[in-house]
């Protein structure tokens, strides 16, 4: 009994945890023993749920007995549902533990399937995104260029940099999180001076053959990147007034 119990705690926490998607996020974030604790942890709140609605049906099976008792009593036919209901056993296992566990297991799945925190829509999504970046300077920025639109320079490991618009992040799993990002330029830092060497500026060709971010047959999409997380050295927004200013004052200094 005891084993069965303990299965069932720890597949649901599984189970659940690994589909709901805040929840995705939390375990992304932890490390170590603190992952089997959390999934321990969600698991007890399914098995403490199904007590508790076990416990609620052995109080409704007393309440009929005793209906049916005072209303229609006769000696032959004397309901006592609620000591048949905890004697009754099913597989060697009390009838009790085996409703406990079948209330877990369908509390499981609705919180992992059907609640309305597991069908996420857009908004939703945002919500919980904006949420959950507090916790991680790169996930606020990233959140903050594609909520505001502002435009973001990326430089690679490997010093290419591009600078463009956010689309999509994913960052639920740590070996395929990824930005995907839409190109306004792309060059690279100078080895020697780190300085930003621009060699395509995307914004021109869309300006120049009437690109946009929906226009047929043809959008900015098409151009759009995918860039794997592990290969991102820093992200930093990016202001083109500011970046002129900075790369005239060098040029000034270089002068003199």
């Amino acid at each position: 009994m005891a084993t069965a119990i303990f299965m069932v705690l720890m597949v649901s926490g599984y189970w659940y945890t690994s589909r709901d998607l805040s929840t995705r996020f939390k375990i992304k974030r932890s490390f170590g023993w603190d992952v089997y604790f959390l999934v321990a942890l969600y698991g007890c709140i399914f098995v403490l749920q199904g007590v508790i609605a076990t416990g609620l049906l052995w109080l409704i099976l007393l309440i009929l007995s005793f209906a049916v008792n005072n209303f229609h009593p006769t000696a032959q036919n004397y309901a006592d549902w609620q000591i048949e209901f905890m004697n009754w056993s099913f597989l060697g296992i009390q009838a009790p533990v085996v409703v406990m566990l079948a209330f877990a297991i369908l509390f499981c799945l609705y919180r992992s399937n059907w609640a309305g925190s597991a069908r996420l829509d857009g908004e939703g999504r945002k919500q919980l995104y904006k949420r959950l970046a507090r916790s991680s300077g790169i996930e606020q920025l990233l959140y903050q260029c594609m909520e505001a639109g502002e435009l973001a320079l990326v430089t690679l490991k490997s010093r290419r940099i591009y600078v463009g618009m956010i689309h999509t992040a994913n960052l639920e799993y740590e070996k395929t999180a990824n930005i995907v990002l839409v190109p306004m330029l792309s060059g690279y830092r100078d080895g020697k001076t780190m300085n930003l060497c621009i060699e395509n500026n995307y914004s021109k060709w869309y300006a120049d053959h009437d690109i946009t971010l929906d226009s047929e047959p043809t959008s900015a999409m098409a151009f759009r990147k995918v860039i794997m997380l592990d290969q991102v050295e820093s992200i930093s927004i990016f202001d083109p007034a500011s970046a002129s200013s900075l790369e005239m004052a060098q040029q000034a200094d270089k002068e003199e």
